[in-house]
């Protein structure tokens, strides 16, 4: 079959698709008789075998991407998922979260790994140069914790968790978002701010006040030394896509990074909440140090034993359903749906 007679005995059925296609997307989907929905999926049909045949005998040709992309239009009108309910949103928000941080654990180690090393960094420049120390901790706030008086007061607490949740979500911000930049201002961000807690943890050690000090971070520090790396294992993950888009291309490479990393965008979200307000309220109040410290472990232990057991269980699906199940298991994680008719790029 030449290509002008394969174009010629179709052509009428893809304009057909086209023009159904055009009305669906303005909205008239819904006020489609049966007969004409009947008739859209039957022209899909077809047009997905001449897509098929088009690959097979004519793959360099201007028809072939016409058709990936007539199918890739068509697709998502008749094979769209379930409306989302309101009703199911928390549930989908407890379990979507978790799934999402464990598929991008690569990422997440990563993101450890960089704030540690600036951590390390940072400790080690102050051992090695001792006369930083009066440069990061002011005398006065030795003094304080030599009289345990690092308490601060909660007179003003509101707005203090206020100005506190702002500060975390720019921090959180230049984390994820610098991932579009090759993850360049990502990894700055994780470095920078390992590098200044590892900077004060050491001047506060050398002085001796290591239980006065981590007493005051613990509450909020292990929530929001989480949401840093939450943050900037996103924004690696957004980095990798543009960087190593594989098969696909840089822009599609990049979407699909950006939908898995919504879920845990929303995780930060009600992460900072918390830190912020446990920050303002708990950490500077004058409860004891041993339970500002259990605290802390309390919010840790909590936090990731969601972070690493919801969501959990096990699938079991017939033979004949194992594509679907596998399409609606790794949009649960975050991933895109499978789309088995359009080849990437």
């Amino acid at each position: 079959m030449s290509l002008d007679s394969f174009i010629t005995d179709r052509q009428t059925r893809w304009s057909e698709l086209e023009q159904m296609v055009n009305r669906a997307r303005r909205g008239r989907l819904r006020t489609t008789s049966a007969d004409e929905l009947e008739r859209f999926g039957i022209l899909f049909r077809h047009a997905s075998s001449d897509l098929a045949i088009a690959r097979r005998d004519f793959p360099d040709a201007a028809i072939t991407e016409y058709l990936n992309q007539l199918c890739s239009r068509t697709h998502p009108l008749l094979y769209r998922g379930s409306p989302v309910r309101l009703s199911t949103l928390p549930r989908a928000f407890l379990l979507g979260i978790p799934r999402a941080w464990r598929s991008a654990w690569p990422y997440m180690l990563t993101s450890v790994a960089t704030l540690a090393l600036g951590f390390l960094a940072g400790w080690i420049a102050v051992y090695l140069r001792p006369d930083l120390r009066a440069s990061l901790v002011p005398a006065s706030l030795f003094d304080q914790m030599a009289r345990g008086q690092v308490s601060g007061g909660v007179d003003y607490a509101p707005l203090a968790a206020f100005d506190i949740i702002q500060n975390n979500i720019r921090v959180a911000l230049i984390a994820f978002a610098g991932g579009v930049l090759l993850g360049i201002p990502t990894v700055l961000a994780l470095v920078s701010n390992g590098w200044m807690l590892g900077t004060v943890a050491a001047a506060v050690s050398i002085g001796g006040y290591n239980l006065q000090f981590w007493s005051l971070i613990a509450p909020h520090g292990v929530i929001e030394l989480s949401i840093i790396v939450i943050a900037g294992g996103s924004g690696l993950m957004l980095g990798d896509a543009i960087l190593r888009p594989g098969q696909l291309r840089r822009g599609d490479a990049l979407s699909a990074a950006a939908r898995r990393a919504v879920w845990l965008a929303c995780g930060a979200a009600l992460l900072l909440v918390v830190a912020g307000c446990l920050e303002a309220f708990v950490s500077p109040s004058r409860l004891p140090e041993g339970a500002k410290l259990a605290v802390g472990a309390s919010t840790g232990v909590v936090l990731y034993l969601w972070l690493l057991l919801a969501g959990r269980r096990r699938v079991v699906v017939e033979a004949p359903s194992l594509d679907r199940a596998g399409d609606a298991i790794m949009h649960a994680g975050g991933y895109p749906p499978h789309n088995p008719l359009v080849k990437p790029g």
